[in-house]
């Protein structure tokens, strides 16, 4: 997930502006009452409703709001979850996380930071064997991948390119698009990595410039290995799915689900076109590749707001601020939205932390209501969409009356 989203969120801007300052306002609760928690839990549930049967190209959605300090705490579904059978999609149903995948790997690699089996400031090279890192593109070439560090990884400043969403020097599809012309392909780290070494150039030198990649990702999943000697999804279940009781969480293309019964995962969509049973979609994996639900990644973001399995904070060094857009900053595998940075009229409403993914899933804190907020829309022409949808979900929960 990266071009896509990005320029999709740089899009809402746009909107906002077109539609004028006066739409904006009513978006922001200015013309509307005051709401009561039972009434907000209605008027979230109509949105949902209403934003999957309105638009042509979802099938399904799933929202969740976690806000004690305002009285509204429930979750939300519509539409169908399979399309083979029709089953309907519940709050209880997996979907694929696509780049929240990246807030899973982020934590890993700092617990283990924390237990000295690797530091943040060590070169690729000192963590990885030369067959791995030597030919991928960077400006200075092999001899500037010994300034390579997992820290630069974890903050999207490694000047690797990115295999999923880049564009190619010769003319070659990049992943994302190979995802629809061979779906049948599959792919492991290291053929990822060598298809990056074939066709992509240099986004930048080391330290330099941020630039969102995958690549970087899956080369902290091939660290996260060897600093361990285990497979890389049984060090994030050991680090944070069974620390935080994440028992509906999985790597869809590395492992089996974690329990019987669990239904199977929503489809996911690329347009037109159901893409979750395809064998390339093994591409998935430190970047992404989780199966989850709501209910966990509510979970995870409580757990990292109480400090477990790493501090928020932690995640929060080293902001490139308006990274991915204006108003949006990145840390380690974080975004912090500001929505008055992004477009003026946004101005009331509060900051987020957190992350999307270009299949339109989301989850993030606000710290103004103390509340996590996480959902999917399964659909990879939601993007600009599903910002929409946060900043109506803000504007309910900013009209909500607080407990006296």
């Amino acid at each position: 997930m990266n071009r896509r989203l990005l320029i999709a969120v740089a899009g809402v801007a746009l909107v906002l502006l077109a539609v004028g300052s006066v739409l904006v306002a009513g978006a922001m609760g200015a013309f509307a009452g005051p709401l009561t928690p039972a009434e907000a839990g209605l008027e979230l549930d109509s949105l949902l409703r209403g934003t999957v049967d309105g638009n042509a190209e979802l099938h399904n959605g799933v929202l969740r709001v976690d806000a004690p300090d305002l009285g509204v705490e429930g979750a939300w579904a519509a539409g169908v979850a399979d399309e083979r059978d029709g089953t309907p999609m519940t709050t209880a149903t997996p979907f694929l996380s696509a780049s929240i995948g990246k807030l899973f790997t982020a934590a890993t690699v700092l617990s283990l930071a924390d237990d000295g089996l690797l530091s943040l400031d060590d070169p690729i090279t000192e963590r990885l064997s030369p067959d791995v890192y030597s030919g991928l593109p960077v400006e200075g070439g092999d001899a500037a991948l010994r300034d390579v560090t997992v820290r630069m990884l974890l903050g999207q400043r490694s000047g690797i390119p990115d295999y999923y969403d880049g564009a190619t020097t010769d003319g070659a599809p990049n992943v994302f698009a190979l995802l629809l012309d061979e779906p049948d392909r599959e792919w492991t780290p290291l053929s990822l990595l060598a298809y990056t070494k074939a066709h992509f150039k240099a986004a930048g030198a080391p330290g330099e410039d941020f630039q969102y990649s995958d690549t970087n990702y899956d080369l902290l999943g091939l660290i996260v290995e060897k600093a361990t000697g285990r497979p890389f999804h049984e060090v994030v279940a050991e680090r944070v799915l069974v620390p935080l009781a994440l028992r509906d969480t999985w790597y869809h293309a590395r492992e089996d689900p974690p329990r019987p019964g669990l239904a199977p995962y929503a489809d996911v969509w690329i347009g037109d076109t159901n893409v979750a049973h395809e064998p390339a979609l093994s591409l998935d994996w430190a970047g992404g590749g989780l199966a989850t639900t709501t209910a966990d990644l509510d979970a995870l973001m409580r757990g990292l707001v109480d400090g477990k399995p790493v501090p928020l904070e932690a995640l929060e060094e080293n902001w490139t601020e308006n990274s991915l857009n204006r108003g949006i900053d990145y840390g380690y595998g974080l975004w912090r939205i500001r929505p008055a940075g992004v477009f003026f009229l946004l101005r009331g409403y509060p900051v987020l932390y957190g992350v999307s993914g270009s299949s339109g899933t989301f989850v993030y804190y606000v710290p103004k209501y103390d509340a996590v907020i996480t959902g999917a829309f399964d659909q990879t022409d939601y993007a600009e969409g599903h910002v929409r949808f946060l900043l109506q979900v803000l504007a309910l929960l900013g009209r909500v009356e607080r407990r006296s």
